[in-house]
């Protein structure tokens, strides 16, 4: 475990530190892994893949540092989704992490805060935790080496009372060193509100803008962002894909951070996100009127990558003949067995079904069946309580009849 340091001694500005005349450090940014997530839309055999694949990511990252020659890794929160999280989970993680070829230090998020139920505190993490791996357990500074600190903002509770990062801001001097903030948690600037721990973007920015830090590590948001226009205040988003593309975008990154300081202060930042994730949640909005909508639909859902490791939340408007319905029907069907996941976003997803005469008719039927179309056609076409029930009623004669012709 890190020993943060508050005490470390200030060089005087314009000196520098361990005699070098120039610092500078490349290490990877990435948070919210929440390792043990699962994913409501997903099939028993589909969530298996997806957690193969965020393992994945995590050793993904460990190749990574060796080829960009990262010094170390920073984590910004929620390594882990709960701290009910599996010993197995946890084992993997943490001999994952062990293959490093650098120092990996760990944040407590709001996910897996550093509580008494923490998942740092369990007897588990403690046996497993390999010597390169350091959880920043408490605010304050901490050496990675000469010339580089980090600035840690851990949350030993899921509900601070106070904006952890800007506490520590407050608590700085200027130091000829280079700086890295280590912090989590939603800025204002994107979720305004009255949480008292939101972060102050503004306090940020002053912070960089002034030298006091060289660079803010953010996590919590799971969408790779840049906050302001320094180009040094970063969420590095998820390794991961965790939410569909209206939501979530630019996860499944890892972020290579350079940071350069130079004895006459002259400050340099180079943020170059590299793709570790494998999956894509996806979102397809389109117009349904008819064969030739379905057509152009099927086209989209077949020109889909990796359709194993992709899952479609869709959303049609229009409207349908029985015999579209069929045919939409039969697509479902069919692209719900090629893809990891096929769904319809409920609350967007409106399409009417229409019974027309000439569909009931070119079906062929005869006597009773014949008359009892005729009927649910009749009643479909209304606007009573049953005309719903008609319909369905319709369309799955249409499926049983048309499966058989």
């Amino acid at each position: 475990m890190t020993v943060p340091l508050f005490d470390l001694p200030e060089s005087e500005p314009g000196t520098a530190v361990g005699g070098d005349a120039a610092r500078e450090v490349t290490f990877l940014h990435t948070a919210d892994w929440q390792l043990g997530m699962t994913r409501h839309f997903l099939g028993a055999d589909a969530q298996h893949t997806y957690d193969a694949a965020r393992a994945d990511a995590v050793a993904e990252i460990g190749r990574l540092a060796a080829r960009t020659g990262a010094e170390f890794v920073v984590v910004c929160g929620d390594v882990f989704d709960d701290p009910r999280v599996s010993s197995r989970i946890i084992r993997r993680t943490l001999d994952a992490l062990g293959d490093y070829p650098a120092p990996v230090y760990l944040l407590p998020g709001n996910h897996d805060p550093l509580d008494a139920t923490s998942v740092y505190r369990s007897a588990t993490f403690a046996a497993a935790c390999p010597p390169n791996v350091h959880v920043l357990e408490k605010a304050g500074l901490v050496r990675v080496r000469d010339g580089v600190t980090l600035v840690a903002a851990p949350w030993t509770t899921k509900r601070p009372d106070g904006d952890l990062i800007a506490e520590q801001l407050a608590r700085l001097g200027p130091a000829d060193e280079v700086r890295i903030v280590v912090g989590h948690g939603g800025v204002d600037t994107f979720s305004p509100g009255s949480d008292p721990a939101r972060v102050a973007a503004a306090d940020l920015e002053a912070a960089v803008r002034s030298g006091l830090v060289d660079y803010v590590a953010l996590g919590d948001r799971h969408s790779a962002t840049p906050i302001g226009e320094s180009g040094r205040i970063w969420y590095a988003g998820a390794p991961e894909v965790t939410d569909f593309d209206h939501v979530e975008t630019g996860s499944g990154q890892v972020l290579a951070v350079t940071v350069g300081r130079d004895a006459g202060a002259a400050r340099e930042v180079e943020v170059v996100p590299h793709r570790v994730g494998q999956w894509t949640f996806t979102t397809l909005r389109q117009d349904v009127d008819g064969a030739a909508d379905l057509e152009v639909l099927r086209e989209r859902l077949t020109a889909l990558p990796d359709k194993s490791r992709t899952v479609v939340k869709l959303a049609l408007v229009g409207t349908l003949s029985l015999a579209d319905e069929a045919a939409f029907d039969a697509l479902f069907a069919e692209f719900a067995e090629r893809l990891a996941g096929l769904w319809l976003w409920e609350r967007h997803h409106d399409l009417t079904v229409v019974a027309d005469p000439s569909d009931v008719s070119a079906l062929g039927l005869q006597g009773y069946a014949a008359q009892a179309a005729d009927e649910l056609s009749a009643l479909a076409a209304g606007e009573t309580p049953e005309a719903g029930a008609a319909r369905s009623a319709l369309s799955l004669l249409f499926r049983l009849a048309g499966s058989s012709s």
